[in-house]
C-alpha cells in the first residue's frame, strides 16, 4: 500500500511539474503575442494636432509627454520601430509643429506593422473572396435599371464592406479613404432624384477601378493631404447645413463632399468615442448630400451635428472664468488683509505693517510651489483617460466648494455680517499673540486661497488656451490692485456686501459650466453613460451639453442654490 502511495505521489508530481511547465510556456508566449492596440496614441496624437493648430502649444507639450509616457508602457517600446518612434517624440518635444507631429504618425504606423506583420497576398485574396462577389451583383443590378433592387444590393455590399475593411486599411490606408469616399459618392449617385442610372454607373465605374488597382498592386494617389481633426469635419457639416438652409444646395453638396473626402482621417475619432455615431455618419451623410433640400434631412443633419459636438474634445474655458477664479479668491484674501492693515493704522501700530507684508508674501511664495509642484507631477501621475478622469472629478469637488463658497459671501452680504466678520479677524490678531498672529493670519488668508485657485484651475487648464488663461490671471490681478488702492483710501464708502452678492451669483454661473464641462469629459472616456437629447441645444460657452446625465446633474445643482439661498434667508430672519 505504502509503495502505492508513493507510486501515485512520485506520477501526480510528475504531471504537476509538466502542467506547470506547460501552462508557464503559454502564458509567456502570450505575453510575448499580445496584441499591440495604438488607438488611444493615434487619438491622443489628433488631439495635439489640434492643440497645435489652435495655437495652444503649452497644452500640446504636457500631452505630448503624456503619450511618450503611455508608449514606453508597450513592452515592444524598444523594438527598431519602436526607438524610431520614441526618436520622432524627442524631435517634435524640441520642436513641435505639424510637421514632427506627422513624423510620429508614420513612425507610430510603422510600429504597428513591426508588431503585426500582414500578409498582403492573403488579405488581397480575403477581400477578393469575400467583398468582390456583392460587387458584382451590385453591378449587375445597376446594368438592370432597377433603382429598389440597386439600393438593397448596395446595402448588402456596405455591409459586407464593412466587416472586411480591415483586409484593405491594413494594407493601404491611402486605398482605403479612397475606396471610403468613393462607395459615399457612389451611395450619393443612387440617392439623387431624379434618378441618373448613366452617372450611377460611372461611380461604381470609379470603384470597380479601385479595386482592380488595389489587387494589382498599383501605388495609390493620395488625394486628400491636411492635418484634419473633428472640428474641421464639424466645420464643414454646419457649413453645409446652412448652405442648404439658405437655398444654396450646391455649396452644400459641395461642404459635405469635402467631408466625405477628409472623413477617413477623422473618423478614428469618433469610432473610438461613438462607434454608433460612426455607423449613423457613414450611412446618412451621402443620403444628406442627395437630399439636402429636404426639410427632414437638415434636421437629421442637425442632429449628427450635435451628437458630433458631444464628443469633440476640443471643448475650451475663457479668459472671463480664469478672471473669476482668480478675483474671487482673491477678493477674500484681501479683504482680510485690508482689514489688518485698518486696524494696525487705527491703533497706530505701524510696525506690524512689515509682519503682515511678510505673511502675505510667504502665502504667495508658497502658492506658487504647490502650483509649480502640481504642473510637475500632475502630468506624470495621469495620463490619457486618467487625465481626463482626475480633471473630471476635481471639478466636480471644485462645483461642491463653489456652493460652500458661495454660502460664505452670501453670509457677508449684509452689512452686520461684514462688520462682525472683520472684529472677528482684527481681534483675534491684535490681542491673542501680537505680531506672529498677524503674519499667520495673512499667511493663511492668502495661502488658503492660494489652494483653493490651484484647484478650481486644476479642473480648467487642459480646456483653456494659455492666451486666455494668461489675459484672465493678469485682468484678475489688475482688479485686485485697483480694489486695493480704493479699500485704502475709502475703505468706508466700498459697497462690499453688493460685491458679495455679484460674487455669489457669477460663482453659480462657473459652477455650473464647471460641472457641466466635468460630468461631460467623463462620459467622453466612458466613465459616465452618454444619452443624446435630441431635442435640446448644446451650448459650450456655458457647459450645457444636452445628455440626460449632464442635465439632470444641473438640475440637482441648481434645486442645491435654490435650497441653500432659502436656508440663508431664513438664518437671517431668525438672527
Amino acid at each position: 500500500m505504502v509503495k502505492w502511495v508513493r507510486f501515485c505521489r512520485t506520477k501526480l508530481s510528475g504531471y504537476l511539474v509538466v502542467l506547470f511547465t506547460c501552462f508557464s510556456v503559454i502564458n509567456v508566449y502570450a505575453t510575448e503575442t499580445k496584441e499591440v492596440n495604438l488607438s488611444p496614441l493615434f487619438i491622443q496624437l489628433s488631439d495635439i494636432m489640434g492643440e497645435v493648430k489652435e495655437n495652444n502649444v503649452q497644452q500640446a507639450k504636457i500631452q505630448l509627454t503624456d503619450l511618450a509616457q503611455n508608449f514606453t508602457q508597450f513592452p515592444q517600446h524598444t523594438s527598431v520601430a519602436g526607438n524610431a518612434v520614441s526618436q520622432a517624440i524627442e524631435q517634435a518635444q524640441t520642436d513641435l509643429n505639424q510637421f514632427s507631429l506627422t513624423r510620429i504618425s508614420s513612425a507610430l504606423l510603422a510600429f504597428e506593422k513591426e508588431q503585426h506583420p500582414i500578409d498582403v497576398q492573403a488579405q488581397k485574396h480575403q477581400f477578393e473572396k469575400r467583398v468582390l462577389p456583392a460587387f458584382v451583383l451590385l453591378r449587375q443590378r445597376i446594368a438592370e435599371g432597377n433603382l429598389e433592387q440597386i439600393k438593397v444590393q448596395y446595402r448588402i455590399f456596405n455591409t459586407i464592406w464593412v466587416q472586411n475593411e480591415r483586409t484593405v486599411r491594413d494594407v493601404s490606408l491611402s486605398y482605403y479613404g479612397e475606396i471610403e469616399t468613393a462607395m459615399a459618392l457612389l451611395r450619393i449617385s443612387i440617392e439623387t432624384t431624379p434618378v441618373d442610372f448613366v452617372k450611377i454607373d460611372r461611380k461604381a465605374q470609379i470603384l470597380d477601378d479601385l479595386f482592380q488597382a488595389y489587387l494589382s498592386g498599383q501605388k495609390a494617389q493620395i488625394k486628400v493631404v491636411g492635418d484634419y481633426n473633428l472640428s474641421d469635419g464639424i466645420t464643414l457639416l454646419e457649413e453645409g447645413l446652412t448652405a442648404f438652409k439658405q437655398g444654396n444646395i450646391n455649396l452644400g453638396q459641395e461642404k459635405l463632399t469635402h467631408f466625405i473626402q477628409i472623413w477617413p482621417i477623422i473618423e478614428g475619432q469618433v469610432s473610438t468615442r461613438n462607434p454608433s455615431l460612426y455607423t449613423q455618419l457613414e450611412s446618412q451623410i451621402p443620403i444628406i448630400v442627395a437630399q439636402g433640400k429636404d426639410l427632414k434631412q437638415q434636421q437629421a443633419l442637425q442632429r449628427l451635428i450635435g451628437s458630433l459636438n458631444q464628443i469633440n474634445p476640443h471643448q475650451a474655458y475663457t479668459m472671463l472664468d480664469a478672471m473669476l477664479i482668480l478675483l474671487r479668491e482673491g477678493l477674500e484674501a484681501l479683504l482680510v488683509v485690508m482689514a489688518l492693515v485698518s486696524a494696525l493704522r487705527v491703533a497706530n501700530r505701524p510696525q506690524g505693517y512689515k509682519w503682515v507684508t511678510g505673511g502675505v508674501v510667504t502665502g504667495l511664495m508658497a502658492s506658487i510651489l504647490v502650483a509649480f509642484a502640481l504642473h510637475t507631477f500632475f502630468p506624470s501621475i495621469s495620463s490619457g483617460a486618467n487625465r481626463e478622469v482626475i480633471e473630471g472629478i476635481v471639478g466636480i469637488i471644485a462645483v461642491v466648494m463653489i456652493l460652500t463658497i458661495g454660502v460664505w459671501l452670501h453670509s457677508k452680504s449684509s452689512i452686520q455680517s461684514w462688520n462682525a466678520y472683520l472684529k472677528q479677524h482684527m481681534g483675534k490678531a491684535l490681542t491673542t499673540g501680537g505680531f506672529i498672529s498677524l503674519f499667520s493670519l495673512s499667511f493663511l488668508a492668502v495661502f488658503r486661497e492660494g489652494a483653493e485657485t490651484i484647484l478650481f484651475y486644476v479642473g480648467i487648464l487642459p480646456n483653456i488656451s494659455l492666451t486666455d488663461f494668461s489675459l484672465g490671471i493678469g485682468a484678475a490681478i489688475l482688479i485686485l490692485l485697483l480694489l486695493s488702492l480704493v479699500m485704502i483710501k475709502t475703505s468706508v464708502k466700498l459697497p462690499v456686501p453688493t460685491m458679495f452678492r455679484l460674487l455669489t451669483w457669477l460663482l453659480y454661473i462657473l459652477g455650473f459650466k464647471i460641472l457641466g464641462v466635468s460630468v461631460h469629459s467623463l462620459q467622453l472616456i466612458g466613465y459616465l453613460p452618454l444619452k443624446i437629447i435630441d431635442s435640446l441645444p448644446t451650448i459650450e460657452w456655458i457647459g450645457f451639453y444636452a445628455t440626460t446625465q449632464t442635465v439632470f446633474a444641473q438640475i440637482l445643482y441648481l434645486a442645491a442654490i435654490i435650497l441653500l439661498q432659502r436656508y440663508m434667508q431664513l438664518q437671517e430672519k431668525r438672527a
